[in-house]
């Protein structure tokens, strides 16, 4: 067997994370998980709270950092730009997403976490949304309704694949921009 990284317990922990909830991760399980003992994890990490601390920063950086990187980095319009945002929502990982949430109502540093990156996101989409229409008020009101829109469609059941939630978000979207230029 090739010599686990950090990575490789990470990707272990969101695993576990995704599959078992977040009863799911401690050390024993993971390493359960990589197939090593439990003295492994303590080779590459002092403790839980570091190995959670670099959970979080992957969730941020996939589910939120890199999406926000890809609508900034190009000069594009905004209606381009909201169609990058429509398409990484439909195309989330929602079992993580779910996941991170129901561990933030037993986990404080998680729950921070969460609501920290609810913050950027949701501050990201409504400034997109009073750009667009061109109005604070509404633009506000638009940028709630898409973000915890969203939030909800991917806690609904039956779950919705992927095909279905896209054109869930993209009748929401038409409702929300109809008579916008």
């Amino acid at each position: 067997m090739a010599k686990l990284t950090r990575a490789d317990w990470v990707a272990a922990g969101v695993n576990q994370l995704k599959e078992y909830g977040p009863t799911g991760v401690s050390g024993e399980k993971i390493a359960r998980r990589l197939d090593v003992t439990r003295g492994s994890f303590y080779h590459h990490f002092t403790n839980m709270d570091e190995l959670i601390a670099l959970i979080l920063q992957y969730w941020e950086r996939t589910q939120t950092t890199d999406i926000l990187a890809r609508a900034l980095q190009q000069d594009i319009d905004l209606k381009l730009k909201m169609s990058v945002l429509l398409e990484s929502a439909w195309n989330t990982d929602a079992e993580l997403e779910i996941a991170m949430r129901q561990w933030a109502f037993t986990n404080e540093t998680v729950q921070q976490h969460v609501e920290r990156v609810d913050r950027i996101r949701l501050g990201y989409i409504t400034a997109v949304y009073v750009q667009l229409v061109k109005d604070e008020t509404r633009g506000r009101k638009l940028g709630k309704i898409a973000y915890y829109g969203l939030l909800g469609a991917l806690h609904a059941w039956p779950r919705f694949t992927k095909p279905q939630l896209k054109e869930t978000i993209l009748e929401i979207q038409a409702l929300m921009t109809e008579g916008i230029d």
